[in-house]
This record gives C-alpha cells, structure tokens and sequence, in this order.
C-alpha cells in the first residue's frame, strides 16, 4: 500500500498557494483500453486521510489554497463570462435575479442519489432511473422549480474539461456519474464512483468522455482501471470523505487538450453565502447531455459545502466551482442530494494537499 504522507485535518497557516487552470487546445485524443486492477489509498490524517489506489489494492479560518485553472492558447474559447459578483458562468437563459431570493421550498426527508446507492443500499423500485441502455442512475433533487440550463457548446471551455463517466463495477453492474479535469491525467469525481462498497470494492473500469454532448464525444474516450481515493471512504464508508480520481492512460492526456480546473481551499466566511457554478450529466435528461446550475452556498461544515442547486442522478463527481479574477476554480466534488440541500465533499486542506498529489504524480 502507498502512502503519500500525513496531513493534519486543522490547519492554522493562512499561506496562498496558486495554481492555474488550462483551457486546452480541443484537439480529439483517440480511446485506449489501459488494464490496471489496483487501487491505492491515500491518508490525510490519522488514519480516515491515508491515500488508497486501485494500483496497489480545513479548518474554518480565513485562508486560501489555490491550484489555478490551465485555460491553453486559445482564443475565445472561454464560454461564459464573469457575472453577479465575479463567481459565475454565463449561460444564456438564466435567471440570475433568483439568487438574490430566499429559498423556502417544501422539504421532505427522502434521500435519493445514483452510484451513492451502490454503496448505501439500492432505492425502492419506484425511485430506480435507468439511462444510456439499461445503465443505472438515481434521480437526486430538484429543488423547486427546475431552471437547469443545457449546455450545448461543450467543445467550450470550461465544459470540455467536464467528463461524462461510464462505471462498470466489479461485480459486473453498470452506473453513471460526472468528474472534472484537473490536470493533464487526473479526473476528480465522488468516492462512489471509483469505489463501491457494495458492488466489490474498486471499480472494475471506467470510460471518461471529456465534453460529451449527448451521441457526440468530441475528443473520444479513455477507459481505465486506475483509481485514487482515501481510507476515510474506502475503509471507514465516511461521507464526509467521499472523493477520488480516475488516472488516465499515458497516452490519453486529455488535461493537455481540454484544459482543466483550477481548485481551492477557502475558509468558513469566504464560502457560506458565496454564488457557485454546478455542471454535469444527470440521467433525468437527454442521455450524454449536460447541464448547469447554480446557486448560493447556504451551510458549510468542517468537511461539507450544502447547497440548493438542482441535481440528478449522474451528477455524483461534479464540480462545484466559483471564477475569481476570470479563472475557473472548484471549491467541492458534488456527491449527494437531499430536498433540504444537495452536498459537497468541501476541498479542505488535505483533500487539496490530496488532489495536488494526485495531479502532479500524473502528468
């Protein structure tokens, strides 16, 4: 078992550390079937942080770690511009007045997820979604009315750097699910994803479709059975420590071409309130296509961001991300839904010291 060091869950430095986002040059990379059984684990602290791979089977306090976004060479590639107070995308058709509203919807208590059911038991039959030819998904939660918008220009930066999934567990059983570039090699998603308890542990393998736009895969697909995530999700089944990463193929850097996400870890004051982007593949949709959202961050815990933006089965793995000063940066990896408030795994110190490894072990 690999172990990529120890890093305490409290942090009281309040260090910037920057890295950039890349948009990518867009150019189509062929698929490659890259066969590797083994998982590895990493550890953050004590022992619920260890790293763990299929290779090898914040505190609150006002600070930023910052990875910035890698936007490529390019010119008007970026789809979208800064709106509101600089923390959102763009997108034609929006109402962006609503977020200024306060959210009293009707609550219920029902919980319902895709690949999350994988690891917490299967949904009543009444609840069951399938998608893309039998492939199950969950619906999450819309929350109120739905204003999702399409994206239909994923060929666009930063929706190419958005991944459709495809899971095959290891017991032989098909789901969906979304992930994020945020490196050349290095796909972020949800824990579930990579790794199903209740399906036997390691995804058996996935396929990574950058910019899917329903039929369209404009840049192919990479399938792999390389995986990351932490003993938090795969010994201990927190939720609270529910991410991993997809490694790509060697000769599938889809990072390089696409571009990816820059990513942060912001203190308490700086994300209760703030105005996020969420963007995936949800199964209640047209099969393939993706869709946008957003809304107010309206809780923050020690390790979750809770938010009212509409979600769906497929969406597990999204990110969830702000602009500040023109580049793209995730701030959460979407991982569960509830009427009350769908959630976030919230990129803390050591989950960014974590996604900081895994992008530069793999470039």
């Amino acid at each position: 078992m690999k172990k990529n060091g120890i890093y305490e869950d409290q942090v009281t430095d309040e260090t910037t550390v920057i890295e950039e986002a890349f948009e990518g040059s867009g150019d189509t990379i062929e698929s490659e079937e890259f066969d590797d059984t083994l998982g590895e684990e990493t550890e953050e602290s004590a022992n619920d942080y260890l790293e763990v791979s299929s290779e090898n089977s914040g505190s609150d306090q006002d600070f930023e770690d910052l990875e910035t976004p890698f936007e490529g060479n390019e010119s008007g590639t970026t789809e979208g511009s800064q709106t509101e107070e600089g923390t959102l995308e763009k997108v034609s058709g929006y109402d962006y007045s609503v977020l200024e509203e306060q959210e009293n919807e009707e609550e219920d208590e029902e919980h319902l997820l895709d690949a999350y059911y994988a690891e917490f038991g299967d949904p009543t039959a009444a609840m069951l979604m399938r998608s893309e030819s039998g492939k199950k998904m969950m619906q999450e939660v819309v929350i109120g009315k739905d204003d999702r918008k399409q994206i239909k220009g994923t060929t666009k930066y930063p929706w190419r750097a958005i991944c459709s999934l495809r899971i095959k567990a290891k017991d032989g059983t098909n789901w969906i699910g979304t992930g994020f570039l945020i490196g050349p090699r290095t796909v972020i998603t949800a824990g579930h994803v990579v790794y199903m308890h209740k399906h036997g542990g390691w995804a058996k393998s996935i396929e990574v479709i950058p910019g899917r736009n329903g039929a369209k895969k404009p840049y192919g697909s990479c399938k792999t059975s390389h995986f990351h995530s932490v003993k938090g999700w795969t010994k201990s089944k927190k939720r609270s420590h529910d991410y991993g990463a997809i490694i790509l193929p060697k000769n599938c850097k889809y990072g390089n071409k696409v571009g990816y996400f820059g990513y942060g870890n912001y203190g308490f004051f700086d994300l209760l309130g703030l105005k996020v982007n969420l963007s995936g593949y949800p199964g209640d949709k047209p099969a393939g296509t993706q869709w946008w959202h957003a809304r107010k961050i309206k809780a923050v815990t020690s390790r979750t961001l809770v938010y009212n933006i509409d979600t769906a089965g497929g969406q597990s793995g999204s990110p969830v991300w702000r602009i500040k000063n023109g580049k793209r940066y995730a701030v959460g990896i979407h991982t569960n839904g509830y009427s009350l408030g769908n959630s976030a795994t919230r990129i803390t110190k050591p989950v960014f010291k974590n996604l900081k490894n895994w992008k530069n072990k793999y470039k």
